[in-house]
């Protein structure tokens, strides 16, 4: 009997649970953002929107490594290693369209109380942007490798949900899920290997994140680093290949990891 789409529903609501606090938090700073704005009479830039898009990929890293912890419990409880691993694919795949979904629909209430309410002015952040200010900014050291491992973490690929809202959830998801199949493959590579193993996987995820990065923004025509000139030529359907190659890869990582990995009782 297959028990993965149990385990679907169950760890998407754990996820779920962990998510909504989350945002909660977010929420909860925003709000003192904005009322700083409305006191100072200052402009909002970026909004709860921009804000997601950031922290999001920290905490998507963060529950991601957590996951592993749950293969243990599953075990004990006559679980298959392949029924979790399924089970936890699925639920972290929904619950990373679920977040720009949610946080999409905040910023909406947000920009309209602030725009309509209170009648503060309110501008997009252009990530991007920033990000291209930063590859070049050759003085502040971001154009080395330290500076490219942080720029993929705080800066990932994006698109105005006011331009394209359907294309923007879609690329906010693909990076919040990426996010979490690297944690999810850092804490594997540790549960299986042991610290120094798991050293070596961090520093195989965060490069396999600046290569997701990279292609995308290849893939959408967005400005990247000049070390990876070379994938320039790429069109934007072979470097969608090349992330779905990744993912792919990821994955088939993850469950080789955990397919019959002991279990620490």
């Amino acid at each position: 009997m297959k028990n993965y789409p149990k385990i679907t529903r169950d760890m998407f609501l754990v996820l779920m649970s962990w998510t909504f606090g989350f945002i909660g938090v977010m929420i909860v700073i925003n709000i003192i953002q904005r009322g700083i704005n409305v006191i100072q009479g200052a402009e909002v830039d970026g909004g709860f929107y921009v804000s997601l898009l950031i922290a999001s990929n920290i905490y998507m890293i963060i529950i991601g490594i957590i996951s592993i912890y749950f293969l243990p419990y599953y075990v004990e409880n006559g679980v298959t290693r392949k029924d979790y691993f399924k089970g936890t694919l699925l639920a972290s795949a929904a619950v990373s369209f679920v977040i720009p979904i949610i946080t999409l629909l905040i910023a909406i209430v947000e920009r309209f109380i602030l725009s309509n309410l209170l009648n503060i002015s309110y501008k997009m952040q252009n990530l991007n942007e920033i990000f291209n200010e930063a590859i070049i900014d050759t003085d502040s050291g971001l154009g080395s490798i330290i500076g490219d491992l942080i720029l993929s973490v705080i800066l990932s690929p994006n698109i105005d949900p006011s331009g394209n809202w359907i294309l923007a959830i879609a690329v906010f998801a693909l990076n919040i899920f990426m996010f979490y199949l690297l944690g999810w493959l850092i804490s594997a590579g540790f549960y299986r290997g042991g610290i120094i193993i798991g050293l070596v996987f961090i520093i195989f995820a965060f490069a396999i994140n600046i290569v997701k990065d990279t292609l995308l923004r290849v893939a959408m025509d967005l400005p990247f680093s000049a070390r990876f000139s070379a994938l320039e030529p790429f069109s934007p359907w072979i470097a969608a290949a090349g992330i779905l190659i990744l993912i792919l890869f990821i994955i088939w990582v993850i469950r080789l990891l955990t397919k019959r990995v002991p279990i620490e009782i």
